[in-house]
């Protein structure tokens, strides 16, 4: 594998060169992995990012290495970008609060609009103005 020169846009070429992944399963690996999903130029052509190689590395890693399936590989990866919460968790004090502004700012909204109804029924009595 190639030392990967630093600057910001990497070719297909020099993403295979330097994990040893062919590119046309790098290609494959875009249609699998949500994750992966390299920028295109104007041209067409993909440029990849550092952070685009090290989750081609991530990846490579675990279906070559660690013997996972791709299935169970795009598991893992979703599973590593959206940590799961216990169910039983305690919100903390900040979402507790922002809770409360919410519910405070719609009954503000709710006594508003309250208001508006009672200005238009008044316009529609009878001899109102």
């Amino acid at each position: 594998m190639a030392d990967l020169p630093d600057k910001l846009y990497y070719s297909i070429r020099e993403i295979a060169e330097h994990t040893g992944v062919e590119p046309h399963v790098l290609r494959y690996w875009e249609t699998e992995f949500p994750t992966l999903r390299p920028k295109r130029a104007r041209s067409g052509a993909r440029t990849y990012r550092r952070r685009d190689v090290e989750e081609i590395q991530l990846i490579r890693r675990l279906l070559h290495e660690e013997g996972y399936r791709i299935e169970g590989a795009r598991k893992f990866l979703r599973e590593r970008r959206q940590p799961q919460e216990a169910p039983d968790a305690a919100k903390t004090r900040q979402d507790m609060f922002a809770a409360q502004d919410r519910i405070a700012r719609l009954q503000g909204v709710r006594e508003g609009l309250r208001e508006v109804l009672g200005l238009l029924a008044a316009m529609k009595e009878p001899g109102a103005r």
